[in-house]
């Protein structure tokens, strides 16, 4: 690997920003040798500046032509993704004088459904949250214009019920009914798939096959990388959750279908006549509102349940027996419709009753699912609002068959794997043993760029004063710094109480306070980085994908150890299965990763300084928690805050 990451090296050479690392080129000499092994796992830690990006790509690719295979890059992120996509690869493809073809695979949910896409157009220009029609309008426009169908394309945010609206999903695909069937965006990704010769995708559409769906992936490989490899169990256990929502099951109903285009001799045979059928569905929507309502009643919002109201199981079990029956129908309407010599489309419906039919069979799956608990504390069980749901407390038992297969190779990377130095905990939370591993120090001088203040506030955290007092702290941290500092919080209470108070004092600070949930994430970080005077205030999903450096950020302020809530259904069902040893085992050891990547903000080059300030004298007065040995090792200096209201 000298000869392209060495001072002399074909990447020096041809690459005008590139410099030299010592780290890259031993993480691509590694690479590089377990590609020409036997072994089956490498896990490796690359701090920020390594550039390991480079350092992963030059040796997989040049393995995929030598060995004539795919490599399929896995992310969590789509800024990742495009940056691989329109600017890693192709320059590296082009430097390297390789030519793979390449390509994103996004979800399937990123693609527009043309048949829906089409229907809100024909329903006369739906008006979504009082726009007048406009998304519909822009959305039927686009449509026309649009080669690959991809959403981001249009300018409606990620939740934006118009886009949710048209979406594709694999639900309400009519297959081959469909009359777009041949036009269909996400059909023209799956035909290019096979051509490709690095894929990259991210974890849940990865998981969503292997996991969700139980199917290979739709194209073969032989090199998996797992890039952002610490966000790998979140993303199977989200893929794998199981969920029913009553807006959703309401919407399902209202869309059930009408049976009285079906020819009458198909509704005799299975007894299943157009009228008593529509008043079944009626009765179900009856039922499941006065079911959904005692849910609502009974089980407190955002709490584990390990156990079903036992009041609410007979008018359930009526619920489902309902659902059953429905289902039954349709399932012998259309064994019916696929006999007897009769037209292919005998039904009149161009597949919609099959499509119907298989989502009220996942709602009636994912109810008697969350209503089910004997699977606890292997699995949490919760409210949340209008939902049901479940999921999978550990990783580790879902995430290893989706690696199955010794003919494949997996390296999994991230800038945050380890805790004190060692991958026990992630093996440990993803089930997977790496047979290599390395530990990649990082290429600033760190201890002359940063330091850390701990600031003790003699606070328990319920404590009346405690939001009062985080406010105060990190207004004089800000002001003292003159703005240029990220702010990160724990809770959407003290996010509402510090922005609050830091923006009162904004005019007199001559501070430029951004916070979350007020604009869309990408303006906030453009606002951010254009006023040096400014002070972004988040939560937890602010930990990562921070990246500014320079001097627009050069202080980064963390109010505590990011332990888990307490209540946290999974948390709390992870504490119920581990007993004794989840605070050590998990709970301690997650917090340090955590707080590693909440830090890890700070320092993006090797020209940035700052100081990184966190607001919990635990760090210190915990020794045995060794929390300062997960930190970079910096100059660090202690406070205590005084006069705290408690």
């Amino acid at each position: 690997m000298e000869d392209f990451f060495g001072p002399e090296g074909i990447l020096n050479a041809h690459l005008p920003n590139f410099e030299y690392r010592r780290q890259q080129r031993e993480l691509a000499e590694k690479i590089e040798n377990f590609l020409q092994s036997d072994r089956r796992l490498l896990a490796a830690e690359a701090p920020t500046g390594v550039g390991k990006t480079y350092a992963m790509l030059v040796p997989a690719m040049r393995w995929a032509v030598a060995n004539n295979s795919t490599v399929l890059v896995l992310t969590s992120g789509i800024t990742l993704q495009e940056q691989l996509i329109y600017k890693d690869i192709p320059a590296l493809l082009d430097v390297l004088g390789l030519d793979l073809p390449y390509g994103l695979l996004k979800g399937r949910g990123n693609y527009a459904c043309i048949r829906k896409a089409r229907e809100i157009g024909a329903e006369g220009f739906l008006d979504f949250g009082g726009d007048k029609g406009q998304a519909s309008r822009d959305i039927s426009g686009w449509l026309y214009a649009t080669e690959t169908g991809d959403l981001s394309e249009l300018s409606l945010g990620d939740t934006h019920p118009a886009r949710e609206r048209i979406a594709s999903s694999y639900l309400t695909c009519l297959g081959p009914y469909c009359p777009h069937h041949e036009r269909c965006f996400y059909n023209k990704v799956m035909r290019s798939l096979s051509h490709w010769r690095v894929i990259v995708a991210n974890y849940h559409v990865y998981f969503s096959y292997v996991l969700g769906q139980r199917k290979p992936f739709p194209a073969p490989f032989g090199l998996l990388i797992c890039d952002e490899a610490h966000k790998m169990e979140d993303a199977a256990r989200a893929v794998t959750q199981v969920g029913v929502d009553v807006r959703d099951w309401q919407r399902l109903l209202r869309r059930a279908p009408r049976l009285d285009k079906v020819e009458a001799s198909l509704l005799r045979s299975v007894d299943c006549p157009a009228d008593r059928f529509a008043e079944e569905v009626a009765d179900l929507s009856r039922v499941s509102e006065s079911v959904f309502d005692q849910l609502a009643a009974r089980l407190p919002d955002g709490k584990s349940f390990t156990a079903y109201p036992p009041e609410l199981k007979n008018d359930t079990a009526e619920l489902l027996v309902k659902c059953d029956r429905i289902i039954g129908h349709l399932d012998e309407l259309q064994e019916a419709a696929a006999g007897g010599g009769r037209d292919a489309n005998a039904l009149q419906d161009d597949g919609r009753i099959a499509v119907w039919n298989g989502e009220l069979t996942a709602f009636r799956d994912s109810l008697r699912w969350c209503c089910d608990t004997q699977n606890y504390p292997e699995w949490a069980y919760w409210r949340e609002g209008g939902s049901l749901k479940s999921s999978c407390v550990n990783g580790s038992d879902l995430i290893p068959p989706a690696f199955d297969g010794d003919e494949i190779k997996v390296i999994a990377l991230s800038a945050t794997m380890t805790v004190d130095r060692s991958f026990e905990y992630w093996a440990n939370e993803t089930g997977l043993a790496p047979d290599e591993t390395a530990v990649l120090d990082s290429p600033f001088n760190l201890p002359s760029l940063m330091e850390i203040d701990v600031v003790d506030l003699g606070l328990q955290v319920m404590s009346p004063g405690y939001a009062d007092a985080v406010a105060r702290v990190c207004r004089k941290y800000a002001r003292e710094n003159g703005g240029a500092t990220l702010v990160l919080l724990s809770s959407r209470r003290l996010l509402t109480a510090v922005s609050a108070y830091l923006k009162m004092n904004a005019e007199k600070d001559r501070l430029n306070i951004l916070v979350q949930g007020d604009l869309p994430r990408t303006e906030l970080l453009e606002l951010f980085k254009e006023n040096e005077r400014s002070v972004l205030v988040g939560m937890a999903s602010f930990r990562e994908g921070i990246d500014v450096p320079g001097e627009a950020l050069t202080q980064v302020i963390i109010d505590r150890i990011p332990f888990p809530h307490p209540d946290d259904p999974v948390g709390e069902a992870r504490a119920k299965l581990e007993g004794r040893e989840n605070f050590v085992k998990v709970v301690l050891p997650g917090a340090k990763m955590q707080l590693r990547q909440a830090a890890g903000r700070l320092i993006r080059t090797g020209a940035d300084r700052g100081r990184v300030v966190i607001l919990d004298g635990r760090i210190v007065t915990r020794p045995d928690w060794k929390i300062l040995n997960s930190l970079p090792a910096v100059p660090v200096k202690k406070y205590r805050l005084v006069g705290a209201r408690k």
